[in-house]
């Protein structure tokens, strides 16, 4: 049986390589800088942009997802507003 530990390395490297794969879609629009933020030790990981928009400082979480392992149940959460 897979450990936590393996597991939960699994789906770290699982999220950060979606992630880095809609950051390579950049806006269409602005000035905007796509950022990939990885928390591995508190397993929170977001894409963000960044940058200028008609004179205006755009800082957007464009995803947010979180990694939860439970005893009966492993979760991803996730925010895409």
């Amino acid at each position: 049986m897979e450990g936590l530990t393996d597991k939960l390395t699994n789906y770290q490297q699982i999220v950060q390589q979606l992630l880095m794969g809609y950051a390579e879609v950049k806006p269409a629009y602005g000035e905007i800088e796509v950022e990939t933020i990885f928390d591995t030790q508190q397993n929170h990981y977001q894409i963000v942009h960044l940058g200028w928009q008609h004179k205006r400082w755009v800082h957007h979480c464009i995803m947010h997802l979180d990694i939860r392992l439970g005893e009966n149940l492993d979760c991803l959460q996730f925010n895409g507003a």
